[in-house]
């Protein structure tokens, strides 16, 4: 009986050492988003957004897109801080419209993090109003952008304010 359980023990050990062996795996990329209680998930909004939300009824929309900034600079694009993302994202966005204007943009820390932030409105049969930041975290840029149409902008505007400073990457 003895010999029947060495045996037992010498075959069935290796194998029970080699079961436990384990490699650790990064499962993409995680930050955390205030979002007002009013708005919904969702998903077409934007094909690259990592987080949408929205409430068709008060016209609120956010979403989320993220850049890591290896990618970006093994594109051979490297940005000095959120400002200057915010500066080249908004002129991308500048040259397709004659009809939009922006507010100066603005920079503070939030949650230990730079930001960047101005107003973008414009008109396409109707006024809008989009709060666009930029929030430069070690490894990642952030664009929030949440936007309502201008006749609510003063409802929603403090929301997408908080919305836009909770970010925690």
């Amino acid at each position: 009986m003895k010999n029947i359980f060495l045996l037992l023990c010498i075959i069935l050990l290796p194998s029970a050492i080699l079961a436990q062996s384990y490699s650790t795996q990064k499962g993409g990329h995680c930050y955390t988003l205030d979002i007002p209680d009013y708005m919904t998930k969702t998903y077409t909004l934007n094909d690259v957004a990592s987080m949408q939300y929205q409430n068709i009824q008060r016209e609120a929309y956010t979403m989320v897109i993220e850049d890591e900034k290896s990618e970006l600079e093994s594109l051979g694009i490297k940005f000095v801080d959120a400002a200057d993302f915010l500066d080249q994202f908004i002129g991308e966005y500048m040259v397709d419209s004659q009809n939009r204007k922006t507010s100066k943009t603005t920079t503070f820390n939030s949650n230990g993090n730079n930001a960047a932030q101005l107003v973008l409105e414009w008109t396409d049969e109707i006024d809008f109003y989009m709060l666009i930041t930029v929030v430069e975290t070690k490894t990642h840029f952030y664009k929030i952008m949440s936007w309502t149409l201008s006749e609510n902008k003063d409802k929603l505007k403090d929301d997408f304010q908080k919305t836009a400073k909770s970010l925690k990457d």
